[in-house]
């Protein structure tokens, strides 16, 4: 097949499947990985599509974030382990908020593997189907206007219905975090559920890999405060951990 006719081809399957990886699309195509990221190097020079470590996807020109269908296939060992450090601050009967974040998503599957009795409050429609099956997690879904890139429910209601509760823990991802302006978001909607999730809950966990200390995609941003505890997977800067231990807050990885 000719590079003209891959082009195409791979267009044609991010329409339709919104991400793909290269191991995928060569099997698809019948040609070398190497190809493939040839190829996805042409194509985004072109503005085309976007890569990503190991794959590539349809940017939607309007909206400088990642989907949750784009953010599962991301970095997997880094949320797992995010997820199994977080269990570690979970004790039976607590009462959790876990926000519409990959990484609660993983956090969620943990719950349900080690099948701890626990109350989990969240606007994640993934999380909730999830925490459904378990006859150990007594489940809170918060509705509101449903998001389709979040795969969760947004707005005032959504707001209002978190405020009638007060959870011994909180576990939220923002998309980045940066030193001069604070934890980043792309939409208002989400930033403003974060901060009352935070708020209504006795201690505050922040699960951040390290991709998100140097991502550029936030174009909104609340200070970093009010923060207990920050998780991640790689060991941070000595100006990060300064930055964090003026504020109060602990670090692990």
């Amino acid at each position: 097949m000719i590079k003209i006719e891959r082009h195409s081809q791979i267009i044609k399957y991010l329409e339709t499947h919104n991400i793909l990886s290269v191991a995928e699309i060569a099997e698809i195509l019948k040609c070398s990985e190497e190809t493939i990221r040839k190829d996805l190097i042409e194509l985004e020079s072109q503005n085309r599509l976007r890569r990503t470590r190991g794959g590539a996807y349809l940017e939607n020109i309007y909206d400088r974030g990642f989907g949750n269908y784009i953010k599962k296939e991301l970095m997997k060992d880094e949320k797992n382990y995010i997820a199994n450090m977080a269990m570690k601050f979970i004790n039976a009967k607590d009462l959790i908020i876990m926000d519409s974040s990959t990484t609660c998503v993983e956090l969620a599957k943990k719950l349900i593997d080690k099948k701890i009795y626990v109350t989990v409050i969240t606007n994640s429609l993934e999380i909730a189907n999830l925490c459904s099956t378990s006859e150990n997690i007594n489940l809170i879904s918060i509705g509101g206007e449903f998001q389709n890139k979040t795969n969760s429910f947004i707005g005032y209601q959504t707001i209002d219905l978190l405020k009638t509760y007060r959870a011994d823990i909180s576990f939220v991802s923002f998309p980045t975090i940066d030193m001069e302006f604070g934890l980043g978001e792309n939409n208002i909607e989400n930033l403003k559920i974060r901060k009352t999730m935070l708020k209504h809950s006795k201690n505050k966990i922040l699960l951040m890999d390290h991709t998100k200390f140097t991502d550029e995609s936030a174009v909104i941003f609340t200070e970093i405060e009010d923060i207990d505890l920050l998780i991640t997977d790689k060991e941070l800067s000595e100006e990060w951990r300064n930055l964090l231990l003026n504020k109060g807050i602990k670090v692990e990885n």
